[in-house]
């Protein structure tokens, strides 16, 4: 029987971004503490020897400074579930679905992991970025219950160590994705670096680490730097006057960071005359969170999940066009940016790992989601393994904003892993 009375933890939060519209209906509405919202739920008689029914708790934000982050992800991971459910559901039972909303308080997403357990979740799905994710995750290791990321990246989530072996995320990690910006960037030309990094978050610190040991690695020169910590108080104006003498000739200014932060640092950037390209080296940057800030950005790369349709033209793979007419038929807006594709995708993978596993246990559900084959659930092959909890062998996409709209260059993958953290098993998944 697992344990309901749990320890709390005390999770890096921090003030990321400013709430943005989310689309909202009855299935999306704020729940308090203690209580329950059921978004999908239906009485199943179980049968003896059968797989029983799945209760999965979203424990995530729908309101406060994190929600621009978990609310279409939510709702596009609550999607997936209601299709399953109408395609006849895991292992031929309903799947429960309750959502309640962590305010973006660490404190209150303790309690909602705790009172999760205690209504008997067999999965709990975790908000997107590791700082405000880690009070659920740690409560779910705990009580030997996968803890989901909606799309957290920092390897801090999916190390096996740091919160435990029963954390995953669909998201194929910064160590990936900075891989995949450094280099991009090598290949297209640029050589000479200026690389200006938000130290708000894990996300964005470690992010700037794999992109800065991808580029060096493959010739390219960090020729300065900077800090900046992207919060309510920023003022970008100290960085961007040694931006003018510290990126004399650089061929790229990089970015990691999220928004508001990186859009104020970019329009600044900007209004300074400063032409030089500037690349996101990830997706958290991307998207109408952009242009509805900067509407005529220009000379802006980033590196998203997928080329979304109503901000970015050019998708090789038509599923991307389907996924987003559907989410705008059931959410009634369009999705702001690409990381909804994750949380669609995870959904599906959970239902083929808890049926290969024929068993609601935690350890059987993790061994299952290690051993899954490559498969195309959306954007492309991916798949687990056993020394890296991050969605392996993603495509990411390569968009280039220039008057506003964004448009596909290319797939990349990268060739190479960054070795720049020594504790992170994901850096050996390419050998």
């Amino acid at each position: 029987m697992r344990r309901t009375s749990l320890f709390g933890v005390a999770a890096a939060a921090a003030l990321v971004l400013s709430a943005c519209g989310g689309s909202n209906d009855a299935a999306t509405e704020s729940t308090d503490a203690g209580t329950t919202e059921e978004t999908t739920t239906e009485t199943v008689e179980v049968v003896e020897g059968e797989l029983e029914p799945l209760n999965i708790h979203i424990v995530a934000a729908k309101t406060g400074i994190i929600s621009p982050f978990d609310i279409q992800p939510g709702e596009a991971f609550t999607m997936a579930v209601e299709e399953i459910n109408e395609a006849g559901g895991v292992g031929g039972q309903q799947v429960s679905l309750v959502w309640n909303d962590t305010q973006s308080d660490p404190a209150l997403t303790t309690q909602l992991a705790e009172a999760a357990v205690a209504d008997g979740a067999n999965i709990i799905v975790t908000t997107c970025d590791f700082d405000f994710a880690a009070p659920a995750a740690v409560v779910a290791q705990a009580n030997g219950i996968p803890a989901i990321s909606l799309c957290a990246s920092d390897r801090k989530h999916s190390d096996l160590t740091t919160v435990g072996d029963l954390a995953f995320s669909p998201s194929p990690g910064n160590f990936w994705k900075g891989s995949a910006a450094g280099q991009f960037a090598y290949e297209n030309g640029w050589r000479n670096a200026y690389v200006l990094t938000d130290d708000l978050l894990e996300y964005t610190k470690s992010l700037s680490d794999y992109f800065k040991g991808s580029f060096t690695d493959l010739g390219g020169a960090v020729i300065g730097e900077d800090v900046f910590t992207g919060n309510e108080q920023l003022d970008p104006s100290p960085n961007v006057t040694r931006l003018r003498s510290g990126a004399e000739g650089a061929d790229v200014i990089v970015i990691p960071s999220v928004v508001p932060a990186a859009t104020t640092m970019i329009k600044a950037i900007r209004d300074a005359g400063i032409t030089t390209p500037i690349l996101m080296p990830g997706a958290a940057v991307d998207g109408t969170l952009v242009t509805g800030s900067i509407p005529d950005i220009s000379d802006f790369y980033s590196l998203p999940f997928a080329c979304m349709p109503d901000y970015c033209e050019g998708d090789p793979n038509p599923a991307v066009a389907d996924f987003d007419a559907a989410f705008q038929a059931r959410w009634g807006s369009p999705t702001v940016l690409a990381y909804p594709v994750l949380s669609y995708e995870m959904a599906y993978m959970l239902k083929d790992a808890v049926e290969a596993a024929g068993s609601l246990d935690g350890g059987a559900i993790r061994d299952a989601l290690q051993t899954l084959p490559p498969k195309d659930y959306l954007t492309g092959p991916i798949n687990f393994s056993e020394i890296c909890h991050n969605a392996q062998g993603r495509d990411m996409r390569v968009v280039e904003y220039q008057n506003g709209q964004g448009k596909f260059l290319q797939l990349i993958k990268p060739s190479v892993i960054a070795k720049t953290d020594p504790g992170n098993p994901c850096e050996a998944i390419l050998g």
